[in-house]
């Protein structure tokens, strides 16, 4: 009898255990994964900084495209980790196209302001290049009429 007893003395703890196995295996198969935190945060800080260069202004459709994926991400974060990882990289990298378009764009700009100055000071130069040098001083006028008899 004590043999019988035994098992069923047992069973309560196998039980349990079986139990505990299954909720961490529920727990885990929810969590699927990493939390993106880093990838989330790397975004965050990426957008913050095409907002600060002016890419509103001059990126606008790779800065909103950021933000979309990023809000997508934030919302998954969660429920499905693997695919907020994905969409946080994706807004990383279009935040850093805008912050790279935005540069771009300034260093056009810069370049024509700088051409646009050499330019003037060329036109300044010549101007006054031009007004330093004497001009040929006209002859006597008797050596002209010498000269045509």
């Amino acid at each position: 009898m004590s043999t019988l007893h035994r098992p069923r003395a047992n069973l309560p703890a196998a039980a349990a255990a079986a139990a505990l196995t299954a909720a961490v295996l529920a727990t885990a198969s929810c969590a699927g994964g990493p939390e993106p935190t880093a990838e989330l945060t790397r975004a965050h800080t990426l957008i913050s900084q095409a907002e600060q260069s002016d890419a509103q202004q001059l990126a606008s459709s790779d800065l909103e495209t950021a933000r979309s994926e990023l809000r997508q991400a934030d919302q998954d974060a969660h429920s499905q980790p693997q695919l907020a990882i994905r969409l946080a990289q994706q807004s990383s990298v279009d935040a850093e196209l805008a912050l790279a378009r935005t540069r771009a764009v300034k260093a056009e700009q810069a370049l024509r302001q700088i051409n646009a100055d050499t330019a003037t000071l060329q036109s300044e130069s010549a101007r006054e290049h031009a007004a330093a040098t004497p001009s040929p001083a006209p002859a006597p006028a008797g050596v002209a009429a010498a000269q045509y008899q």
